[in-house]
């Protein structure tokens, strides 16, 4: 039997914020060289979760989650809230974690052609430090604001679950909301994954979906009502703490592979929660059956329901940059670049830097990519220089007709079969013949009269 992957990821975000998110501590994320990098340097009783202790929003924060959900082309809720997520863990000394659930900040979107659920902001847990001893536990990490992107149950293979988490990772840089650098901590991946047979081999009922059928943090009745999702399995695994994007294709091959082999056997596969270890390659059972009634949510009684109103909306809408997207129809359209082109240059700052100061000295667009795309070792020269020799490269080009028809008509002689790829549909073929004519006048040759001649003459 065939079955496909089917996969939800939730990816959680360090948001580069002075403060903490919660209370007045120096966010980590923002420390200096010159600041105090100790363990337990930047507590107080709130991050430390000492009884008495009341926290107090980041609105910052708030803004730059609200940039992102915005830039996904979702919805900021008018009005929301926070909520506790009650479990036991020692890094979490309140015994809960402040999240968001029934009300996020954030919901709606796409990203990749992969769906968004929710953008939702919480508060980060204290490092864990596992030594010979025991476990230390260092609360500088305690209370930074996270924001986790929930996608739909949508992914079908490994490829895309890695481009996806690539696509958010470019996404936030750009928005200036986080680094996302995965060794430090600052971008943190989490996959929901189970197997189905594939469309061909199962039948498809939108109409009653199974009710305990659930793949992401909401009910199978509630996504289907949203998107077309087909029938979900009747189960979940969910990989917890990926911090590579390598890690990330790792689980996800060894996963498909134990339950495909589980399925094939009929085993039946239960809810359960994974961990990955990298050196044996393999994932682990942590807890099983965890369910969202599981951490008891309900309101956080010492934070006021939070109020957005439309002009903040608009004011945070009116304040995001260009994304990728954006600017690649941009330089697809400004300068008649291929896309794949305008990606290269899209993706490194210095690479189109130099790439339009080529241009703005007077070299042709298409030139100025194929060197700076193609020949990267140009960005070690000046700019000047390239101007220089492309100009005298210019003037000694080959526009006349009567000359270049000769080496046209001796590049057909000498390339019969070429010629005769091309008089059979290979468009290709009249390529390798323009590049013989190019050869043959030293690169002087105009390249559009001289495939002009060539399609005349064939």
């Amino acid at each position: 039997m065939d079955f496909e992957p089917v996969i939800g990821l939730e990816i959680h975000i360090q948001l580069k914020t002075q403060r903490k998110m919660f209370c007045g501590c120096k966010s980590p994320v923002a420390l200096a060289k010159g600041d105090d990098l100790q363990p337990n340097a930047h507590v107080c009783p709130v991050c430390l979760g000492l009884p008495g202790a009341l926290p107090v929003l980041n609105g910052k924060a708030v803004e730059l989650a609200m940039r992102v959900g915005l830039a996904l082309g979702g919805r900021v809720n008018k009005e929301t809230y926070f909520e506790r997520k009650n479990y036991f863990y020692p890094d979490l000394p309140k015994g809960y974690q402040i999240s968001q659930y029934r009300a996020p900040l954030c919901e709606g979107g796409e990203l990749d052609g992969i769906g968004i659920t929710r953008a939702h902001l919480e508060e980060d847990t204290a490092k864990s430090i596992h030594t010979a001893d025991g476990t230390l536990l260092d609360f500088n990490k305690s209370g930074i604001p996270l924001l986790e992107i929930v996608s739909e149950p949508e992914i079908h293979s490994v490829e895309h679950a890695r481009a996806y988490c690539k696509a958010i990772q470019e996404l936030v840089r750009r928005l200036g909301i986080s680094d996302a650098e995965m060794e430090k901590g600052q971008m943190r991946l989490e996959a929901n994954i189970s197997l189905r047979e594939l469309l061909s081999t199962r039948r498809v009922n939108k109409a009653q979906p199974s009710p305990g059928n659930v793949n992401s943090t909401r009910r199978v009745d509630e996504l289907c009502n949203h998107r077309d999702y087909g029938d979900l399995p009747p189960y979940r695994v969910e990989i917890k703490n990926i911090n590579s994007f390598r890690f990330l294709e790792g689980a996800l091959r060894y996963e498909i592979k134990r339950q495909t082999t589980a399925l094939e056997k009929g085993e039946k596969l239960e809810q359960e929660t994974r961990g990955y270890d990298v050196k044996s390659k393999k994932t682990f059972v942590q807890r099983t059956k965890e369910e969202a009634h599981d951490y008891r949510y309900f309101p956080e009684p010492d934070i006021p329901p939070l109020e957005i109103s439309e002009a903040e909306v608009s004011r945070v809408r009116g304040s995001l940059p260009k994304l990728r997207n954006e600017l690649i129809d941009q330089l697809v359209g400004t300068y008649k670049l291929s896309k794949k082109d305008a990606e290269v240059l899209i993706d490194d700052e210095k690479r189109m830097s130099f790439f339009k100061t080529l241009v703005a000295e007077g070299m042709e667009s298409s030139q100025a990519a194929n060197l700076v795309v193609n020949q990267p070792e140009v960005l070690l020269k000046k700019p000047r220089e390239l101007i220089e020799q492309f100009k005298k490269e210019k003037s000694e080009e080959i526009f006349n007709e009567d000359i270049l028809q000769e080496a046209v008509k001796s590049v057909i002689s000498a390339n019969p079969q070429p010629v005769a790829d091309f008089r059979a549909g290979k468009a290709a073929a009249l390529q390798f013949l323009l590049g013989q004519v190019m050869r043959q006048t030293r690169g002087k040759a105009n390249p559009q009269i001289v495939e002009k001649l060539l399609k005349e003459t064939l």
